[in-house]
């Protein structure tokens, strides 16, 4: 290398440090390169999307600034009120936490309150894009609107994303229409988020006088889209997991609920909870649910409608809300009362929810009209009715040859028995009596009698509603109690006495004894007998804390019973009934095949014990 080529060497050098040293960067505001690739498009993802959260943002002071849902401010109560319901709801969370109903009392005669602040909790588990979970039930909400029938309640989540809670109370109605509507939520959630977590919590208040029967009707009741209506209940502590989609979700207690109705595609992934409350607590059981909901932030706006239920198990009042709805689109929220199932409903349905909406539009005291419609139900009846007290008298005319059978083969030797049921199966057949025809009608008027036990306990039309001593015939009457804890009695019969259901008891085995007297005697019947004592008492104790209007149904059922027996004795000429089952026997009778097949069974049965004998005595 020359002297002129190591000079130009030495020259460009210069040149190159020195361009190096006047380009550098001031260190203060340096930013060290990201390692790789994915740390770069967190980078830019973090500096397009300003998310609220925790951030590293500071004051003045260096003290973190807080996002605006986690800043302190003071709770305001907005209160949605129409004719029918009052509800409460909280900036705070931004839930209702209260709601009242206007046309109800609880017993303290005090308006029915559906739940009070801190019985409820409504909360969304936000998930957000740096992976912390943020629940809408502790976060402050601002009011940004507010009618008596509508509220706008906002959670701010940073300078331009936020979401609002929209309730609107319908006129006149326990309808609350409830929208969730967001915007810009893709920069406080992950854009590729389906599914939003939904929390619902509950307490039920004690409503009703007997704390065992308002929990034996409280639980938590789902609907499918199909229209199926499904419910949890339990006296201890129950879990459903649900996989299938629900329309609605309810927490309902004897007489009100308050529904969760999913307005567009219903709730996914569901789990239920039922736990009892302890008697005296004030609370029946307490009720949770979770589950979720399709949800797209992709979009600048964000709408996911949602409607509540505040208000009474009113059958027509829930059923008119299909009124004009396309089968699809149907509630169904008329399930929330609970009629039975299968053919206990229809008859309720359609024969006496129908038969009691004529007559309470033409009465208002309700225990002539239990009165009328149990007239009504006996006049339905009386043919089956008819036909039994036939059977029976056709029995007690027969029972002096009944008798004379008895004593032509006495003893408890097989064989007398068999020819003692023979021929008295003969002279029943020729006769053209049964004694099981007196129980096929019999047999027939008990959907009734259980389509009424369901009906009477259930409707809200009776809460409230006096009848002679009975102050509410939802309720028991008592007309004794006590405050001593008798083992085993109390936990069936309570700490009081009612006094329709021990007018029914009474009236029961009254009549039972009587009609007893009347009934030919024979082998096994002394057993039967019992049976309807047992009953009876069986009655008692199940309806002694159930309500009084299902006693008094029953009480006067059976005068009217009473009535008919004697009515129908008294116009039978039983000496015409008798010589009309003489003319009977003249006359060539076929055998039915169910005789035929009787009287086949106790001929191989005689065989057989005759060849038992024979072989006994070698």
């Amino acid at each position: 290398m020359d002297k002129n080529t190591l000079i130009g060497a030495l020259l460009i050098g210069a040149v190159l440090v020195g361009f190096t040293w006047f380009s550098k960067p001031d260190p203060t505001q340096q930013t060290p390169p990201p390692a790789d690739t994915t740390q770069v498009v967190a980078q830019q993802t973090a500096t397009a999307q300003t998310t609220t959260a925790d951030s590293a943002a500071l004051d003045s002071t260096a003290a973190p600034v807080l996002p605006p849902y986690q800043q302190a401010k003071e709770e305001q109560v907005i209160v949605l009120k129409n004719d029918k319901v009052a509800l409460s709801i909280s900036t705070r969370g931004g839930a209702p936490v209260q709601a009242v109903l206007a046309g109800y009392r609880d017993q303290a005669k005090a308006p029915v309150h559906l739940f009070r602040k801190g019985d409820t909790r409504l909360n969304l588990p936000l998930r957000t894009l740096d992976n912390r979970l943020v629940n809408t039930a502790d976060a402050n909400f601002d009011l940004i609107e507010a009618t008596d029938s509508t509220a706008t309640l906002r959670m701010q989540l940073d300078s331009t994303a936020y979401l609002d809670y929209v309730y609107k109370l319908r006129p006149s109605d326990y309808r609350v229409d409830f929208t969730l509507r967001g915007h810009e939520l893709r920069r406080f959630l992950p854009i590729n988020v389906a599914l939003q977590d939904i929390e619902w919590r509950q307490r039920l208040p004690q409503q009703e006088q007997s704390w065992k029967f308002e929990g034996q009707y409280s639980g938590i009741y789902y609907h499918y889209p199909q229209g199926d209506v499904d419910r949890l209940e339990t006296t201890k502590e129950a879990n459903e997991d649900v996989q299938e989609t629900l329309r609605w979700v309810a927490f309902k207690d004897k007489y009100f609920s308050s529904v969760l109705v999913s307005s567009a595609t219903g709730f996914k992934d569901n789990k239920l909870a039922l736990q009892a409350e302890e008697e005296g607590s004030g609370y029946v059981r307490s009720c949770d649910f979770k589950g979720t909901f399709p949800i797209s932030v992709k979009e600048t706006e964000t709408v996911v409608p949602f409607m509540f239920f505040f208000g009474p198990n009113d059958y027509d009042l829930l059923q008119s809300y299909d009124a004009g709805v396309d089968k699809a689109d149907a509630l169904h929220l008329d399930h929330l009362v609970y009629l039975g199932m299968s053919v206990f409903r229809w008859l309720n349905q359609y024969l006496i929810i129908p038969v009691v909406t004529f007559l309470s539009g033409f009465l208002s005291n309700w225990g002539i009209i239990i009165l009328l419609m149990t007239l009504f139900i006996k006049l339905l009846l009386w043919p089956f009715t008819y036909k039994s007290y036939m059977s029976q008298a056709k029995m007690r005319v027969l029972r002096p040859q009944i008798e004379a059978i008895n004593e032509k083969y006495p003893g408890k030797e097989q064989d007398q028995m068999m020819k003692r049921q023979t021929e008295t199966m003969n002279l029943y057949r020729s006769a053209g009596a049964s004694p099981m025809s007196g129980c096929l009608p019999m047999l027939l008027q008990m959907p009734f009698l259980i389509a009424l036990y369901m009906y009477f306990p259930t409707s809200i039309l009776l809460r409230g509603q006096g009848f002679l001593w009975a102050d509410d015939l939802s309720t028991y009457d008592a007309v004794l109690s006590w405050n001593a804890n008798i083992p085993l009695i109390s936990s069936f019969l309570g700490n009081h006495l009612s006094l329709f259901c021990v007018l029914m008891t009474a009236t029961n085995i009254l009549y039972t004894r009587y009609t007893m007297n009347q009934s030919p005697t024979g082998e096994g019947m002394a057993g039967m007998k019992m049976m309807p004592y047992i009953m009876a008492i069986m009655f008692f104790f199940m309806f002694n804390q159930n309500a009084s209007g299902l006693s008094y149904y029953y009480f006067i059922s059976t005068l009217i019973t009473i009535l008919q027996y004697f009515a129908f004795r008294w116009t039978l000429n039983e000496d015409k009934l008798l010589r009309q089952l003489e003319e009977n026997k003249k006359k060539p009778r076929k055998k039915s095949k169910w005789m035929q097949r009787l009287e086949e069974a106790q001929r191989l049965q005689q065989e057989q014990q005759r060849k038992a004998q024979k072989q006994g005595k070698r």
